[in-house]
């Protein structure tokens, strides 16, 4: 195991695998994704969904991990996609980004009905939005505003690392509203929201150093959870704005509980199994460290402390408690009956999530 630097995608796939996600369902056409990831999870959301007219999808994402070193299209000449995605896969090279392979194998295996794909590497909350989602970014206006969908998973976490965060928070919003999404548009935003011992409040702990236990207040809450940046930046931009939440859980392995005396000491990490490396890969998404920087620092942030803290929480709740905020954006132009409609499903969610988990 590395531990003189930290590996976001290893971190991010373990996460993904340990994570209990709900599955979300919708009927689009032409999806945008932002901070596209592996693509596991958007499949997972649309998995099986029998549409007969298909996704156009344009994902970005700025991890080449993902994406690839060169920028990736697919569309199928002869409305044939099953069997040109399995050609295609028989074809590239191991250098292509995780997202290609996984949208290429969904096509292929007739999981999702994805008939044309693009992917671009670039920076959703810097890079000019609409280049980034369109077919060809030398004709990009004729794409400006046809977009029913844009999904945004767990990606404006990232926006806290840009030089000035509240431009770029600016920036994707006006990009939705004048640039992306069409007249009855939906943009579905998923994010972490900082509950006491949730996976967000120890990342705003040991990453952000926002707070000082895991118990943000209300004001350190106002100011910097996903859920209340995102319902200020629709107040601005006029856009209508609905919210679900729902709990989560981060699991961790006996294994890794097991060996925790092992894992606090880098001189005998060729004793871990690898199955605790794999959730240690898990916890480091919190501190987004490399372990030997984590191991040096003896303070209340750094890798002693981490587990003082993260271990009693997991032996409490069987997992690290995550608390998922589900927010559905339309556009300032949307029908009043779509607004209705989008009103009344919210509701009956909201209703189900609290008679499921009270």
């Amino acid at each position: 195991m590395d531990i003189e630097n930290y590996h976001y995608d290893l971190s991010l796939l373990s996460y993904e695998r340990s994570s209990d996600i709900p599955e979300i369902t919708c009927k689009t056409i032409k999806l945008a994704e932002i901070g596209c990831g592996p693509g596991e999870r958007t499949i997972g959301y649309f998995r099986g969904l029998h549409f007969k007219s298909g996704f156009d999808i344009r994902a970005t994402d700025i991890n080449t991990t993902f994406t690839g070193q060169n920028d990736y299209q697919f569309a199928a000449c002869n409305n044939d996609e099953s069997t040109a995605a399995t050609k295609e896969l028989n074809e590239i090279t191991n250098n292509a980004g995780l997202a290609v392979k996984a949208f290429l194998q969904a096509i292929s295996s007739q999981t999702m009905p994805i008939k044309s794909f693009s992917i671009k590497r670039g920076n959703s909350f810097k890079d000019n939005l609409l280049n980034l989602l369109a077919w060809n970014s030398d004709h990009a206006e004729a794409e400006r505003k046809t977009f029913s969908m844009a999904f945004i998973c767990h990606c404006l976490y990232y926006v806290f690392d840009e030089s000035v965060p509240e431009d770029s928070f600016q920036q994707i919003f006006r990009s939705l509203a004048n640039d992306i999404l069409s007249d009855n548009g939906i943009a579905i935003f998923c994010h972490s929201i900082p509950k006491p011992d949730s996976h967000m409040a120890l990342q705003w702990k040991f990453k952000h150093q926002y707070i000082k236990n895991t118990n943000p207040t209300a004001e350190e809450y106002e100011k910097n959870a996903l859920d209340c940046i995102i319902k200020r930046c629709c107040q601005n931009y006029n856009l209508p704005c609905y919210k679900v939440e729902f709990p989560n859980k981060i699991r961790y392995s006996q294994a890794f509980l097991n060996q925790q005396d092992i894992a606090r000491d880098i001189s005998r990490f060729d004793e871990l199994s690898q199955d605790t490396i794999d959730n240690i890969h898990r916890l480091l998404l919190i501190p987004r460290r490399s372990l030997k920087e984590l191991y040096m620092d003896q303070s209340d942030i750094g890798l002693n402390s981490l587990f003082d803290t993260v271990l009693p929480i997991i032996k409490q709740h069987g997992g690290i408690p995550e608390y998922d905020a589900l927010q559905i954006v339309l556009s300032q132009h949307a029908s009043p009956q779509l607004r209705k409609d989008v009103e009344s499903i919210v509701e009956q969610l909201n209703s189900d999530v609290l008679s499921t988990f009270g």
